[in-house]
């Protein structure tokens, strides 16, 4: 009971987070924009995925970014909790806006239930990454995934390895896309792959437990 009361008290960062800063406005931009591309093309499951990823990794550094924020955790941690349960508890308040901003893309686009599922679950495992990230490096590497996921994260490790001469960062790109969570995986989560699906939650429960080990190092 402790760990869930911990974890709700996290959750209640989001309220004034989404009202009081740009977070939110920046969420509602970035889901017009997906809704905007999809009238040039976007297909509806890039679509989810993109408001569910992009959207997560707004959430973290909007929510974990700042060096205040951040310094707010060791002020946390001085309560009786563990490193696990902030992090679950932040976890928590990046991915649910996520997923409902990926939820109501869907339905703006033209409701695909399968298109709906693979966003949230973009926005699980990509949340989780980028929370380890940020806790790890600051509010830059937000920024650094949040365009490596819109400009390659759709794009499968094949394409970037049989480009001609495709050179060291191509192929550490192709890594990162085969081993990391990538938009590329979670496609196949529309079909139905159940290889996808475990990539996604493993990713997941790696990025908590990993985040509730940054956390707890900053007592």
């Amino acid at each position: 009971m402790r760990f869930l009361r911990c974890v709700h008290a996290e959750w209640l960062l989001l309220s004034p987070r989404l009202t009081r800063t740009r977070l939110g406005i920046s969420l509602l931009l970035l889901a017009a924009l997906l809704v905007w591309l999809n009238g040039r093309g976007l297909d509806p499951v890039t679509v989810a995925m993109q408001a569910g990823a992009l959207s997560s990794i707004l959430g973290v550094s909007g929510l974990v970014g700042s060096g205040a924020e951040r310094a707010a955790l060791s002020v946390a941690l001085t309560h009786p909790t563990t490193g696990l349960a902030i992090a679950t508890g932040r976890w928590v308040t990046v991915v649910v806006p996520a997923a409902i901003v990926a939820i109501g893309a869907t339905v703006v686009v033209g409701w695909h239930t399968t298109a709906a599922i693979a966003g949230v679950a973009a926005a699980a495992a990509v949340g989780s990454c980028a929370l380890v990230l940020v806790l790890a490096f600051g509010r830059g590497a937000a920024a650094l995934l949040f365009l490596f996921m819109a400009v390659a994260g759709a794009i499968t490790p094949e394409r970037l390895v049989d480009m001609a001469h495709p050179g060291v960062v191509r192929l550490a790109m192709a890594s990162t896309l085969e081993l990391g969570p990538a938009l590329w995986h979670y496609r196949d989560i529309a079909a139905g792959d159940l290889g996808a699906i475990l990539h996604a939650v493993a990713w997941t429960g790696l990025g908590i437990v990993l985040s509730g080990g940054l956390v707890a190092r900053r007592r």
